[in-house]
Parts: structure tokens; sequence; C-alpha cells
């Protein structure tokens, strides 16, 4: 049964849950990965990114269970009571729908304690933190994402597909949520005026982004090939559009990263270099929350053709 490309009410509450589903998911593994690769050694900055990563965990953690009970809703579609309909509730315990979100649940619930514990940990240095507990975080966040890439085996248009296909959704997205993930810690980062360090965690930044962007990309279009069937569906179909809309936001992001990594990181010593690539970083952090929104709209309310 094809889906209006326009929300309803509870379709539009389903897109919701997942950009915060994607947004808590970015947050825990780019916010590790940043504090391991680019942190500054500042317990202010271990922090910030610490507390970024928290909030992520709790906003996907809450959006992982409103996202069960909007599910409920839309059967029932009796108003807001029917989604706490224990009967339907119940039902769905027994389908993927419930194997989906206890995933999601538990590597969320993870990722909340371990920001909480680090956090703690951090407040008793009476020095910046050492190696051991940078790889700490990498440790527990990469734990509690791995259990959310398990939950895409559960739900969603490639977990129909073969276990190949799935295992390039998993590349895909832990390449795009170290990249967008990692946006607010540089921005934390930025607010230096150390700007000689602040351009070397820039360019090694840069460096390893040409990696995960590029298996990011090379994922994404091998996700594309399988979900549609022809160059015609990306202008005939709502899938297609929305994946369309999807691919210019993408490349728009690409050319930011360009010009931060070719012209404003290497003017960064310039007088007012930090204060352009702050702007260009927030412009980034715009796009990339738009890119957000309507991979949720694509992946909630229209699919491809073959899957539908």
């Amino acid at each position: 049964m094809d889906m209006s490309p326009v929300p309803n009410s509870w379709e539009m509450a389903s897109v919701i849950c997942k950009f915060l589903f994607y947004l808590g998911a970015a947050s825990c593994l780019g916010g590790g990965v940043s504090l391991l690769l680019y942190g500054d050694g500042k317990r202010q900055t271990v922090n910030s990114i610490l507390i970024y990563q928290l909030i992520g965990a709790l906003l996907g953690f809450h959006a992982t269970l409103l996202y069960f009970l909007v599910q409920i809703g839309q059967i029932n579609d009796s108003g807001l009571s029917g989604a706490f309909d224990w009967t339907m509730a119940q039902i769905l315990l027994d389908t993927p729908l419930a194997d989906f979100s206890l995933y999601r649940v538990v590597g969320f619930a993870i990722l909340i304690a371990a920001s909480v514990l680090l956090l703690r940990q951090a407040g008793q240095y009476s020095s910046a933190p050492g190696l051991n507990f940078y790889r700490r975080i990498l440790l527990f966040n990469g734990f509690g994402f791995m259990l959310l890439l398990l939950s895409f085996r559960y739900g969603g248009h490639v977990s129909v597909l073969s276990l190949p296909i799935q295992f390039v959704l998993v590349i895909h997205f832990t390449g795009f949520a170290i990249w967008i993930g990692s946006l607010f810690p540089l921005a934390v980062l930025s607010r230096t005026n150390d700007k000689e360090h602040l351009q070397l965690v820039l360019r090694k930044f840069g460096d390893h982004a040409v990696f995960f962007v590029g298996a990011l990309l090379i994922a994404g279009l091998l996700l594309t090939l399988n979900l549609i069937h022809a160059p015609s569906e990306l202008v005939t179909t709502a899938y297609g559009n929305a994946l369309s809309a999807k691919l210019a936001l993408v490349l728009v992001l690409l050319g930011i990263a360009a010009i931060n990594k070719l012209r404003l990181v290497p003017a960064l010593m310039a007088q007012d270099g930090i204060s352009a690539f702050r702007k260009s970083l927030r412009i980034e952090i715009g796009v990339a929350s738009l890119l957000l929104v309507l991979t949720a709209y694509l992946s909630t309310i229209v699919g491809p053709m073959s899957h539908m």
C-alpha cells in the first residue's frame, strides 16, 4: 500500500522520532571519535562533548520509546489515547518492531550510562584526562552504537534485502554518524584562540574525512542502486524525488566541506580566519539538520516502489 508523500499527524510524529534517532546516534559516535582523535585535552571541552553525547542519547532513547507508541496509535487511528492500547502493544511485542525497538533502547541506555559515568570520572581528574579515558569513551560508544546498527536488520527498507546490502547500510550509517556527529565537537574546539592547534586539528579531520565520507558516498550509491531500478524513478516517484533532494543536500554539504578544507582552514591564521570558519560550520550544521529531517521523511513516509 502506497503512502502519501504528505504525512498525517501520526506519520509526522514518526518522522520526528526518526530524526531524533539519527541525531542521537550521530552525536554519540561523532562525539566519541572527536574526543579521541581531535580533542584538545581541556576538561571544559571534554565536559561539553560528553554532555552533547548524553543529550543525544537521551533524545534517541525517548524517541525510540515514543516511536513504538506512535505505531500503536497509527494502527488504532483513534486519537492520542490509541497510542496507549495495551492489547495492541502486546500484539506488537511479537513483531520485528519490538526487536527493532529493543536493540535501540538498550543501545541508547548503554550510551546514557556511559556518558554519565564518564562525566563523573572527568570531574574527578585534577588534570587533563589521559589516553585511556578517551579509549573508554570510544569503547562504550562503539558498543552502544553497534546495537543501534543491529536494529536495522528488523526494520526499514534495507531489512528485506540481502545481508551484504545490510552491511553496506552499516558502512553508510557509520560514515554519516561520524561526519555529521563531529560537526558540533568541531564547533566546540573552534572556540579556542590557539589558531595553530585548531588548524592542526582541522587538517587532521579533513584528512580523515576523505576516507569516512568516501565510504559513506560509495555505500550510499550501492544502496541507491539496490533501492531503485531505473534513473527515471528519481523524477517519476515520490521516493525518487525525496532521494534526489537528499542527494542535492549531500552535494551542498560536500561543497561546504571542500571550502572549509581547501580555503578556510588554510586561511585560519588570518585576522578573521576563525570567525569565517565558525560561520561556515554553522551553515554546515544547518544543512546537515535538513538532511537528517529529509532522511527521516524518506525512510518513513515514502519508500522504493519494489519494497512497498
